[in-house]
């Protein structure tokens, strides 16, 4: 049978064969609260089918070809990674004999490519539904890897012609340390992104308990807040974490540098208005809760030290009035502020 007869007939259908595995994945990730970057899929192009039976390689192209279809599956870091592979070793039939992890084959004395990959299949169970049908005898390939591993195979392979092939002695040494230099900052990235996570659940313990002698920083902060307020925030996370990088110097010129510092300024009026305040406007940044707390606590010196102080840019809040501004304005009347007064003071419009 002519291979590219029959792929170009057989093409639309591994198309969509790729995109529902790449929906199926990215909705049990989700699902799953799987941490990852990005998840893509690809049909091979016509051309790219005739140039690989071209080689001579196959000798029955249309059986052996199994990455008709591929999906890319790209991560943080390398932790993460195990994780996906949990799932996909669940999700998918697995051609065990076919599947191979490239970092594995490197062996100890290697760097270069790093990479898994699978050739799959639907299950049995979801074959049976009409829709899936039509994927009935066909594989696909899954490719997991990290953002430094994707570089580093971009470079080397994918991509760029001037890296392939036999290179220059020095150049070919100098190209296989740079390859060791991306795994030792993959390793280290991952190190740090644990480091990270023993931060995090130590100061969700600690808060739990009352100890507040913690140092703030972006990772403490978000604990403490998700805990401190956990009458108002009912799902895990529900503050949406916030990377504005003058946040925690906002804090900190109101003298503040542990959570106990922060913990003490909090009113006791701001939870329940915060109680009425999400039920009206729905999820709160976490800079909003934060410089909600640091106005109540005292707006003179918010607006005088900080405001001023910054670049306007980083504060279009400080002038622009949103759709919520009666509510907001509700708010800090609940927590015995008069917003018209800051107004008249500072000439500061209400939006967060």
């Amino acid at each position: 049978m002519d291979v590219i007869k029959w792929y170009i007939e057989n093409q639309p259908t591994y198309k969509r064969l790729s995109s529902k595995v790449e929906s199926l994945l990215s909705e049990v990730f989700e699902i799953e609260n799987i941490s990852y970057h990005i998840v893509t899929f690809r049909t091979k192009s016509i051309d790219s089918v005739r140039d690989k039976v071209s080689k001579g390689k196959y000798s029955k192209p249309i059986e052996q070809i199994q990455d008709f279809s591929g999906i890319r599956i790209i991560t943080y870091v390398e932790d993460e990674i195990e994780k996906i592979c949990e799932i996909i070793e669940k999700t998918f039939n697995i051609d065990n004999a076919n599947s191979s992890n490239k970092s594995e084959a490197l062996g100890i004395d290697k760097v270069g490519y790093k990479s898994i990959h699978y050739v799959a299949s639907l299950d049995k169970s979801r074959l049976k539904l009409p829709e899936y049908k039509q994927y009935i005898g066909k594989c696909f390939e899954i490719q997991v890897r990290t953002i430094l591993q994707h570089a580093w195979a971009e470079i080397e392979h994918d991509r760029n012609y001037k890296f392939t092939g036999k290179l220059p002695l020095d150049i070919g040494r100098r190209f296989k340390i740079l390859a060791g230099v991306l795994e030792m900052a993959d390793r280290e990235f991952n190190n740090i992104s644990n480091e990270i996570d023993v931060i995090a659940k130590s100061t969700l313990e600690n808060t739990k308990k009352g100890n507040l002698n913690i140092p703030i920083n972006s990772t403490t902060l978000n604990q403490y807040l998700n805990t401190k307020f956990s009458s108002v925030f009912k799902d895990k996370d529900e503050i949406i974490p916030d990377t504005t990088k003058n946040l925690i110097h906002e804090i900190e010129t109101f003298g503040l540098y542990t959570l106990a510092d922060f913990d003490a300024i909090i009113s006791k009026d701001i939870e329940l208005a915060l109680i009425k305040l999400k039920a009206k406007v729905g999820s709160i940044y976490e800079s909003g809760l934060v410089r909600r707390i640091l106005i109540v606590h005292d707006y003179d010196k918010y607006f005088s030290q900080i405001v001023d102080a910054e670049d306007t840019d980083e504060f279009p809040w400080a002038w622009t009035t949103p759709d919520t501004e009666e509510e907001e304005r509700e708010f800090f009347h609940e927590c015995g502020i008069d917003w018209s007064k800051i107004e008249k003071k500072y000439n500061a419009f209400i939006a967060f």
